[in-house]
Parts: structure tokens; C-alpha cells; sequence
């Protein structure tokens, strides 16, 4: 059996049109690394570090190895406001990913109506009308599908987005947590050394009374002992504030009981493991969130590419049309669309263009990220390794000021100086020894960042996290997405 030239001729203009709209279909490739060079290695290389194996399976704050922390932190991520924020931010982006799947499959709607006519003359008619209505868009270019996909890798980067908040919120807890221990530290500090100026002013008063000191050596002595007093209340709003901040983190009224902390800092192991700059991209969630984002909006561009091109409908109709549900009413009906755009002006392309501006901001946003991401852990390392020998500095000099105090108050004892090298002598131990605790905590807060900046372990209490990475992936490879013309 042969084709008549009319059909002939209807058929080349199809299959001329699909080679022609094929040939303009975008190509997206899911991955993406960022527009930087990626260095091999961190400017400072430690000379210690944890084994993988030492904190497989721990949270990130577990390497501290204080049980108190380990109970605030899990208080935290049942009851902080924030992170329970990005969940619903999360459900959202979810259901959003579900929606944009409906698009995909059949709709099927259902249609009853009735009309009642009076004509004059007394005749009256009814028509009655039940009917099912089938509509399908058969994904030819992919834009519905392409749709789907982005709003998939927007819910990703959501979730994503989640284990950054709890990133960033756990380590302001431990941080907080720790300058706490602090504050309880400096307070016991602050009253041992008003004991031992009030022990140096009780000697100087008796000196005073034997005639073997002045009067000006008692007014130095108060001045020194006043000094200190005066501390204990700005370090005890100081406390407080941060009392009250933990209890925020947690969900909990600022003004429920203090939670119990350690009575004194940790002394910090090897340093976590670094991996290479490039396990950021993986290890950081806000980089995945970036990463996904920048491929999704590449699908973006893809739908609106295909949005350019023919759309194909299916819709089928069936049901009773008539004056009586009956048989003889019965009705289906089948139609096949076709709809292409002719002139819009350029409307479409604008939005492909527009579409394609914002995968460039996504792309830069993705490297800018990255390298502020390089730049944290940098300065964390440079920062950890300054402060040690900041701290062994400040003991060495801790130790000198002892020997100087001891040596100065033999002298005064035996008359061969006056008060003033004692009261020096004093004052730079005590502000010395406060000096120590300040530099030990920030020393515990320059390893919170590092661990932060590298992305630290968490595992969230939702297992649906959990399922969602199998689900959107991680790619890494180079993204290209390009219009191939014939």
C-alpha cells in the first residue's frame, strides 16, 4: 500500500520539524566545580592529625570529650527555633519537588452539569451532561522533566542547607558552652587573687604599724585590691548574657536554671583530619547547596529552551450527553495538539537569555563560596598554630613573673627596696594568669571554627535527611550546558 504525495509530504514536515527542534534541545550535565584553581594542599601542613578511623561515626564536638557538651548539644537539635525553621523551609522545597512531578504524569478531571429550557408554548427540555476528561503533555523536550529535576536539586540544596544551619548553630552552642567554662574559671581566679591581696594588704598594714612601711604602700596595696573587685560584676553580667544565650540556642526561657558545664577547659587532641581542598566540595554543605543550586538553575534554562519549541497534548473525552442517562447517550471523543510558537516577540528567548544570566551568578556564587571556604579553614590553621605559641609564650613569661614576685617581696621583707617592684611584680602575674585562661578558651574557639570550616560530622535526628542524599546526589565532574544547532 502507497502513500498518496499529500501524505508523503505531511510526514517529511514532521519528522523536518522534530530534527529541527531536536538540534535545538539544551544539553545539561549534572556536576559542577568551581571556576578556581584548586590547590593540593593547605599552606600549612600539621604535624599531627587524627586517623579517619579515630572519628568515624562521631559528631564533630565528641572529639572534646565532655559528656555535659555532648547533653546540651542534643538538647539543641531537638529544641533550637532556627533549625526547626530550616525544616520547614525543607518540607516546603519537597513538596514543591512533588508538585512539579504531577506535571508529568495524566490528569483526569470530572464535569456534571444540567440545564432546564422553557420555550413558549409550554415545551420544556432538560440536557444532562456527565463526562470524564483525560489530559496528558507528552514530554517530548524534556521541559516538564527538566522542571522536575531542578525542583529536585532546589529540595537537595534545602536539605543541604539544613545540615549548614546545624553546622553553624552547633558550633555557637560549643563556643558559648566553652566561654562559660571561662567565665566560671575567671570568677574563681578573680576571688583567689583578692585573697592574696588581701593577704599582701594585711602585711603591708602590719609593716605599717611596726613603722617598717608607709602609708603610700597601703593606699597602692587598696588601689591593686580594688581593681580586682571591680571585675567580679562586669565578669558576672558577662556570665550571665552568655547563660542566657545558651538557654536561647536550646529553645529554653532564658530565665530557667543554669545548665551544669565542666569545671575546667579540655586540652584539645590532634588536630581533625584535613583531607585536601578540593573534599570541601563534599564535606561542606553550604558548597553542596551551592553545587545544586547552580545545576538546577542549568535545568531552568533547559525548560525554558524547551519552552520555545512545539508543546504535544493528548486529551480524551467520555460520558453522557443527552436528555436521559441512557445508552443511546453515550459519547468519547480523542484530540491530539499541537502548539508552537510563532511570534512572541522574542519573549522566550529573553527568558533562556535571562535563564542563562543566572547560572553565571551561580557559578560565581559557587567559587566565591569555595574560596571563602579555603580562606576559613586557612586561617583556622594559622590561627591554632599563632595561639600555642602564644600560650607557651605567655607560660614561660607566667613562670618568670613568679620567680620576679618572689624574689621583689624577699627584697621588701628585707628593707633593700621599697613596695613598688612587689606591686609590680603583683599586678603582671595575676594579669599574666588571666591572660593564660583567655588564651586557653580562644585557643578551644580557634579549633571550633576549624572543625566548622571543614565541614564537621553531624548526623541529624530525621532519617528522611538521611534518605534524601541517595536521592539528589552529589556530582562533582564539570557542568556544560550548551545549544547544539544542526
Amino acid at each position: 500500500m502507497s502513500l498518496s504525495p499529500d501524505c508523503k509530504r505531511s510526514s517529511f514536515c514532521v519528522w523536518f520539524l522534530c530534527f529541527v527542534c531536536t538540534g535545538c534541545s539544551y544539553v545539561v550535565n549534572e556536576g559542577v566545580t568551581p571556576d578556581v584553581f584548586l590547590a593540593h594542599s593547605y599552606s600549612r601542613a600539621p604535624q599531627e592529625t587524627l586517623e579517619s578511623e579515630d572519628g568515624a561515626g562521631k559528631e564533630w564536638w565528641q572529639a572534646f570529650e565532655d559528656p555535659l557538651l555532648d547533653d546540651i548539644l542534643e538538647k539543641f537539635l531537638a529544641g533550637n527555633f532556627s533549625l526547626k525553621q530550616t525544616y520547614a523551609r525543607l518540607k516546603q522545597a519537597q513538596l514543591f519537588e512533588g508538585q512539579a512531578g504531577t506535571r508529568l504524569l495524566p490528569e483526569l478531571n470530572s464535569n456534571f452539569a444540567t440545564s432546564s429550557t422553557w420555550i413558549s408554548g409550554g415545551e420544556h427540555s432538560q440536557n444532562s451532561l456527565a463526562e470524564l476528561e483525560l489530559s496528558w503533555e507528552v514530554d517530548v523536550w524534556n521541559r516538564l522533566s527538566s522542571s522536575q529535576k531542578a525542583f529536585s536539586l532546589e529540595a537537595g540544596a534545602a536539605q543541604d542547607i539544613v545540615h549548614d544551619t546545624a553546622l553553624l548553630l552547633t558550633a555557637q552552642v560549643a563556643d558559648t558552652y566553652f566561654q562559660i567554662v571561662e567565665q566560671h574559671q575567671r570568677l574563681a581566679l578573680l576571688d583567689k587573687q583578692i585573697g592574696v591581696n588581701e593577704t599582701f594588704l594585711e602585711l603591708i598594714e602590719l609593716r605599717f604599724a611596726n613603722g617598717a612601711a608607709s602609708v603610700v604602700d597601703i593606699y597602692q596595696q587598696r588601689q591593686l585590691l580594688a581593681s580586682l573587685q571591680t571585675q567580679i560584676p562586669v565578669d558576672r553580667s558577662k556570665l550571665r548574657t552568655l547563660q542566657h544565650r545558651l538557654h536561647v540556642l536550646l529553645g529554653l526561657s532564658p530565665s530557667q536554671p543554669a545548665l551544669a558545664v565542666a569545671h575546667d577547659l579540655p586540652t584539645l587532641g590532634p588536630l581533625p583530619r584535613l583531607g585536601l581542598p578540593a573534599h570541601l566540595l563534599v564535606n561542606r554543605p553550604d558548597l553542596r547547596a551551592a553545587q545544586k543550586k547552580l545545576v538546577a538553575a542549568d535545568y531552568r534554562v533547559a525548560e525554558a529552551v524547551a519552552n520555545r519549541l512545539p508543546q504535544f497534548k493528548l486529551f480524551s473525552r467520555g460520558g453522557i450527553d443527552g436528555s436521559s442517562f441512557s445508552g443511546d447517550n453515550l459519547f468519547l471523543s480523542v484530540l491530539a495538539e499541537a502548539v508552537a510558537p510563532i511570534i512572541d516577540w522574542g519573549r522566550r528567548k529573553k527568558e533562556v537569555e535571562r535563564q542563562q544570566a543566572i547560572v553565571e551568578e551561580e557559578l560565581a556564587r559557587y567559587s566565591e563560596v569555595f574560596l571563602l571556604a579555603i580562606e576559613e579553614v586557612e586561617n583556622a590553621l594559622w590561627q591554632e598554630q599563632e595561639q600555642v605559641e602564644l600560650i607557651a609564650s605567655l607560660k614561660k613569661q607566667l613562670s618568670l613573673a613568679q620567680a620576679n614576685l618572689k624574689e621583689t617581696r624577699n627584697r621588701y621583707m628585707q628593707g633593700l627596696t621599697d613596695y613598688l617592684p612587689v606591686l609590680t611584680a603583683l599586678h603582671t602575674l595575676q594579669g599574666l594568669e588571666r591572660d593564660l585562661l583567655l588564651s586557653r578558651r580562644q585557643l578551644i574557639s580557634f579549633r571550633i571554627h576549624l572543625c566548622q570550616a571543614l565541614g564537621g560530622s553531624l548526623d541529624l535526628p530525621p532519617a528522611s535527611l538521611a534518605k534524601m542524599d541517595e536521592k539528589h546526589g552529589n556530582p562533582q565532574s564539570a557542568i556544560k550546558g550548551n545549544v547544539a544547532h544542526d
